[in-house]
């Protein structure tokens, strides 16, 4: 059963390794990528970016979720100012498919919304079709298909004060 007590804890260097052995796992290479190109992205956000970055815990961390401007990314271009795109990953293998992933996401989505953000977003590569079904049960809505800066297709999806 999913709790509804997920902590948020800001990711620090410490983390690297967990971050490093999930980020090589199947289940989180497949939507990812590489462990080595992600952790040097999380590198250069961890000063101070715009991208923040979290570990999420459930007594012990099980997982990482960011959020940034999505006005940065060219495929979220219709999104109004002050919106934030999500994305997230369940790391320990043992909480797969148990609800926790759409619970913390869901969780996540409504602190952004509550904080000022008036829409919050994503965009899962349609070849990962397990995180756009887990978005969509967090009470994401889909809004578009379009072509990633790496030029896969993703669906984009949204959640709002009065769709989420």
């Amino acid at each position: 059963m999913p709790r509804r007590d997920y902590r948020f804890v800001q990711v620090a260097r410490a983390d690297y390794l967990l971050l490093r052995r999930w980020l090589s796992q199947p289940h989180v290479s497949a939507a990812w990528g590489d462990a080595n190109e992600e952790l040097a992205l999380i590198e250069r956000e961890i000063d101070g970016g715009d991208c923040r970055m979290h570990m999420v815990h459930a007594d012990k961390p099980i997982g990482y979720i960011q959020d940034w401007d999505a006005r940065t990314e060219d495929h979220f271009h219709d999104l109004p100012a002050g919106a934030r795109a999500i994305d997230t990953f369940l790391g320990e293998v043992a909480f797969l498919g148990k609800g926790h992933a759409k619970t913390w996401v869901r969780l996540y989505a409504e602190h952004l919304l509550a904080n000022g953000a008036p829409v919050v977003a994503t965009d899962p590569r349609l070849s990962n079709p397990r995180g756009i079904a887990m978005y969509r049960a967090a009470g994401f809505r889909d809004h578009a298909l379009r072509r990633c800066e790496t030029g896969e297709m993703t669906q984009i999806l949204t959640c709002a004060p009065s769709s989420c």
